[in-house]
């Protein structure tokens, strides 16, 4: 969320090409999780891969990296793939906020001495807070049934350190053939996702009456 917000106010700061920044910041909405899943394996790829390539052409490292062997370095792989992935759908949905947000309180506070800090804070902020909780449960969401990219990565490994819910699902079901245990975790699973679009839906209800009594 924290890169996103940067990126849509790079974005709306921009003087010239913003629409072509918009359409620029929403192609990683277009892949598939599976063809990230598979982009990121080759980047991270210990031989032929494009990350270790370049550290070793820079002369940062003499070897391969085992970026996705290692227990530590794939959960980090992992999350690169999913930060790039995940940024844009905040960045465009802050964005649409900022681009919405009028610019009559934005001026009054220039005018009564605020810092830029102190203007995002109590001002922009709470305007477009609505629309990073609406970024923040859908992204809840995906996250809740987060299972292509971890597959084709590393297949919850090694040794089950990138282990997710779906991944445990899948493999109790068609692996330990324990189909009534993976329908429990399943049903759970869902329940997770249940509460969080709801405690989501309350934040975004009472950020909504907060801007309408303010504004």
């Amino acid at each position: 969320m924290l890169l996103g917000l940067g990126l849509a106010m790079l974005v709306e700061k921009a003087s010239r090409g913003q629409r072509v920044l918009r359409t620029i910041m929403m192609f990683p909405m277009m892949f598939s999780p599976i063809l990230v899943g598979f982009q990121f394996k080759f980047m991270f790829n210990d031989n032929i891969g494009l990350i270790n390539n370049a550290l070793q052409s820079l002369g940062l490292t003499d070897q391969a990296i085992p970026w996705l062997i290692d227990g530590k370095l794939a959960f980090w792989a992992i999350l690169v793939a999913e930060i790039w992935s995940s940024t844009s759908v905040f960045a465009i949905l802050i964005l649409a906020g900022l681009l919405a947000m009028p610019k009559e309180p934005l001026e009054a506070a220039r005018v009564d001495g605020c810092t830029p800090f102190q203007t995002f804070r109590y001002v922009t902020w709470p305007f477009i807070m609505p629309f990073a909780y609406i970024a923040m449960t859908i992204r809840s969401l995906d996250v809740a049934r987060a299972y292509d990219i971890v597959k084709i990565m590393t297949d919850g490994g090694p040794a089950k350190r990138t282990e997710l819910l779906w991944t445990l699902v899948s493999r109790t079901a068609y692996s330990d053939a324990r189909m009534g245990l993976a329908n429990a975790m399943a049903y759970f699973a869902i329940l997770l996702s249940i509460l969080f679009t709801v405690y989501f839906y309350r934040k975004l209800a009472a950020a909504r009456t907060q801007i309408a009594a303010e504004w």
